[in-house]
């Protein structure tokens, strides 16, 4: 083994070959078995670990979009059932104003029956009381008529009559003037 390292040694005084590049065999060989080491110690415990982290970080990212979407339905079927609800209570007020002005109308109507009916209470009260005075007015103006009367006969006849000529002769004479 010794020939080989030499016959490289040799050939790197040469111009041709390895020694082109001038290169140090022993340097090459050093430097090639460290790669390798340090290949061997990166994938046997830094490249797994790595490759393990990225899987992680890649599944942590699907996950994070999968969740992304789910919240994003989530809030579109929440302003759907939101939208839904206003709709709702848009059509339940609606409905609610519409009963308002119903029960309103009726109540006006009712209060309108109610006061048409006080009002006509009220007129067939002060007609019922305007009769009762006229018929009032009517007994007295008789009264005071038959006085006038008999007083008048008197002058006239220049006489007091009996109570029943009396009375007679009023009644005409009242006839005769209401009728």
């Amino acid at each position: 083994m010794t020939v080989l390292p030499t016959q490289f040694a040799q050939a790197s005084d040469s111009s041709s070959g390895l020694g082109a590049f001038q290169l140090n065999l022993k340097d090459l060989v050093i430097q090639l078995i460290t790669f390798v080491l340090v290949l061997l110690i990166l994938r046997k415990w830094v490249v797994p670990k790595l490759v393990a982290t990225m899987d992680k970080r890649q599944q942590t990212l699907e996950q994070s979009l999968a969740n992304a979407r789910a919240t994003e339905e989530a809030l579109a079927r929440a302003e759907a059932r939101a939208e839904e609800i206003l709709g709702q209570a848009r059509a339940q007020a609606d409905e609610a104003l519409a009963q308002a002005k119903d029960a309103g109308a009726s109540v006006v109507a009712k209060a309108e029956t109610a006061a048409a009916e006080r009002a006509e209470l009220i007129i067939k009260d002060a007609e019922s009381r305007l009769d009762e005075e006229r018929q009032k007015l009517r007994a007295e103006l008789r009264a005071e008529l038959a006085d006038l009367v008999a007083d008048a006969t008197e002058k006239i006849i220049h006489e007091k009559l009996d109570e029943k000529r009396d009375m007679s002769l009023i009644e005409r004479a009242i006839k005769g003037i209401t009728g």
